[in-house]
């Protein structure tokens, strides 16, 4: 197997038919020194693979894991292959695989926005009244930023806004979700422009979880929240899973809470 590094690409080719982790460590510790959120391993050019190959990429995750924050990321891997690594148990649960190196870099760029949006703001000043404002789970409701603009129209407040990426358990939790994340960014933007342009003082939080009630209580108690508003689904009447998890919400946030769905959307 040949092993290359261009940017934040490890690039493989050849026949993964071996444990080839010793190869690859030099070319993925390099990368992570010029690109600390993570590498895409770019597995297009492999032709073969066995389960002692895969075992390859079990090391290199056990190695990224040692670096907080950092992910690794596999892309177009060739169906052939992506069969052998399927019956790796370990491999096949924990690693994260993209359709294209555009795909992944899209999402490795997506965590930075996460790990930026957790850096301590030491330079700000502490607020008397903090608000939580929640976006509902890869849905993402304008109306929700609406209503806590009202809000601090009329006391002097900062606004920290949540918006989650929550990853189904049958996923790594590291693995590219291309459409939310896309969805999740472009929503950062607008509310970005919205807050700004109303002189608002605010804090966005792009958030990847697979507990979107857990995460909410977290937050509300990190940021110590004043009020905690939480966007509910504006598919009109409420189905099982949404009425679980206001119950749930309820349940587990202590904080003044305020729920809000927008106008149904119509066809």
């Amino acid at each position: 197997m040949i092993v290359e590094s261009y940017e934040d690409i490890v690039i493989l080719s050849g026949s993964l038919n071996a444990n080839y982790w010793e190869t690859m460590h030099t070319a993925i510790s390099l990368t992570l020194k010029r690109h600390q959120s993570g590498v895409i391993i770019d597995c297009s050019g492999l032709t073969h693979a066995t389960p002692e190959g895969a075992e390859t990429f079990h090391d290199a995750m056990a190695f990224i894991n040692q670096h907080e924050h950092a992910r690794i990321l596999v892309a177009a891997v060739p169906e052939q292959v992506m069969a052998v690594l399927r019956e790796v148990p370990d491999v096949r649960s924990q690693l994260a695989v993209a359709s294209s190196v555009e795909e992944a870099r899209a999402s490795l760029d997506f965590l930075e926005a996460e790990r930026q949006g957790r850096k301590p703001k030491s330079v700000l000043k502490r607020w008397d009244t903090y608000i939580l404002a929640c976006l509902c789970p890869n849905v993402f409701d304008e109306h929700v930023m609406l209503v806590t603009k009202e809000l601090v129209s009329t006391i002097t407040a900062k606004v920290v806004v949540l918006i989650p990426i929550v990853v189904p358990r049958e996923l790594p939790i590291q693995a590219p979700m291309p459409e939310i994340e896309k969805r999740a960014r472009t929503f950062a933007e607008c509310v970005e422009d919205l807050l700004s342009n109303a002189n608002v003082s605010h804090e966005i939080r792009l958030e990847r979880s697979r507990d979107f009630v857990g995460l909410v209580h977290e937050l509300s108690e990190e940021i110590n929240a004043n009020h905690v508003i939480l966007g509910l689904p504006n598919t009109g009447d409420s189905g099982p899973a949404d009425l679980k998890m206001v119950s749930s919400v309820l349940e587990k946030v202590s904080r003044p809470l305020m729920l809000v769905r927008g106008t149904k959307t119509t066809s």
